[in-house]
């Protein structure tokens, strides 16, 4: 299947190579948290033992990597969601995990 112009098995490539363990890792993990607030989504995953500065730090990576949204100064209080381009994306990571 091609998905934006890209295979699967390129996007996985590209995954491997764009996306270190611990983003791979809350990737996945915020998936389950769309709907809730940055920080209240941050709030969740340090309780799964992660370090908040890590967490707030990969969060903002994926943002800008384009895979996810979520409020900022301006736009506060909008829930985190994924992009497009992030819900393939976590398509390909999740079928990789099974």
């Amino acid at each position: 299947m091609i998905v934006f112009g890209v295979s699967k098995k390129e996007l996985k490539i590209f995954l491997e190579r764009s996306l270190r363990k611990k983003e791979k890792e809350l990737f996945l993990i915020s998936h389950e948290l769309r709907g809730f607030t940055f920080s209240t989504a941050v709030r969740k995953i340090v309780e799964k033992n992660y370090p908040e500065s890590t967490v707030k730090s990969v969060l903002r990576r994926l943002k800008h990597f384009k895979l996810v949204e979520f409020g900022n100064f301006v736009e506060k209080g909008k829930p985190l969601s994924f992009t497009p381009l992030g819900e393939a994306f976590f398509d390909v990571l999740k079928r990789d995990e099974k």
